[in-house]
C-alpha cells in the first residue's frame, strides 16, 4: 500500500466518524476517536514528501473536498461544546445566585451606602 492510500484510507475513517450525528451521549466516544484518528493521519502527512504518481495524485485530489468535509464538521462539534460550556456556566451562575442571591450587594457593615455624591 503506497503511503497517500494509507492518507487516503484514514481520511475516510475520519469523514464516517465525523459524519456520524454527535449526541450527548456519544461525544466523549467520538472526539476521542477523532483525536486519535488525526494523530495517526498527522504523522501520516509529514510522511508525504514528493514526487508522486499519477495514481497518487488522483488520491490527493479526492482528499481535498473530504478535508472541507472534515474541517466543517469538526467545527460544528467543537461549536456545540462550547455552547453546552457556556451553557453550564450559567447554570452554574444562576444556581450560585439562588442560594445566595444577596452576594452581589456592595454594603459596608449592614448599611446601605450611596455611590452617587
Amino acid at each position: 500500500m503506497n503511503r497517500v492510500q494509507a492518507l487516503f484510507d484514514t481520511t475516510a475513517q475520519l469523514d464516517t466518524l465525523v459524519s456520524q450525528p454527535v449526541t450527548a451521549e456519544n461525544r466523549e466516544e467520538i472526539v476521542q476517536s477523532l483525536t486519535a484518528l488525526l494523530e495517526v493521519r498527522s504523522g501520516q502527512l509529514e510522511e508525504l514528501k514528493p514526487p508522486f504518481s499519477t495514481e497518487e495524485n488522483l488520491l490527493g485530489k479526492e482528499l481535498l473536498p473530504m478535508n472541507e468535509r472534515i474541517s466543517k464538521q469538526v467545527q460544528n462539534i467543537f461549536d456545540q461544546l462550547k455552547t453546552d460550556i457556556r451553557t453550564i456556566k450559567k447554570q452554574k451562575q444562576s444556581g450560585k445566585k439562588y442560594i445566595n442571591p444577596y452576594s452581589s450587594m456592595h454594603t459596608l457593615d449592614g448599611r446601605f451606602l450611596d455611590k452617587r455624591k
